[in-house]
């Protein structure tokens, strides 16, 4: 990426973050050893994340590994049941909670919940975003506890960053439907987007 392309992503960022009302910009260190740090990707390529997704109506959305929230805020502004965060860091999830109650234009309530990925209940769950928010191995657990959760029903994943498809790939429940590669110009990260096996 350019500077001026760098800058550019940067000030649409901030412009998001004033048209919302709140503040999730930043790097910051992760006190846990499978992950490195908070980092979020740019409000443009969330947006086309989730319109990839195709939110419905009746959809709950969790975003695994939602830092201080910005996903959880932007999803929320599309018309889905509900929208819930899980982050093992408390300290992440009170920011997250304040920019949840402080957001404009959210058309679904937004729940924020501390603790391991592989020990939450997934059984509402059909659309999961995640930032690749840790390593192969608890991905792996994460993926087990959804499909344990979930059975056969329906979800759908945007794996950002995704630096362990492999875990995604090796699942015989899920197929990919879409890839999205940044060499070809057009996206900021490698984004795999997977679903239930029909």
């Amino acid at each position: 990426m350019t500077n001026l392309a760098g800058r550019v992503r940067q000030l649409q960022n901030l412009f998001w973050e004033q048209r919302l009302g709140i503040s999730t910009r930043g790097v910051a260190p992760v006190d846990n050893p499978d992950s490195s740090q908070y980092a979020a990707m740019h409000y443009a390529s969330i947006d086309q994340v989730l319109r990839r997704l195709e939110l419905r109506p009746d959809d709950v959305f969790v975003d695994i590994g939602s830092g201080k929230g910005r996903v959880l805020c932007l999803a929320a502004r599309h018309p889905v049941a509900k929208v819930i965060g899980v982050d093992l860091s408390e300290e992440f999830n009170q920011e997250a909670r304040r920019n949840a109650q402080r957001a404009r234009g959210l058309r679904a309530a937004i729940e924020v919940h501390t603790g391991y990925a592989d020990e939450f209940d997934y059984s509402e769950c059909t659309a999961a975003f995640l930032f690749s928010p840790f390593g192969e191995a608890t991905l792996r657990k994460v993926l087990a506890k959804i499909h344990h959760d979930r059975g056969e029903r329906p979800i759908r994943f945007a794996y950002a960053n995704a630096a362990h498809a492999v875990a995604f790939d090796d699942q015989p429940w899920l197929e990919r439907y879409d890839l999205w590669d940044p060499a070809a110009g057009r996206h900021e990260h490698t984004v795999a987007f997977y679903r239930t096996r029909t």
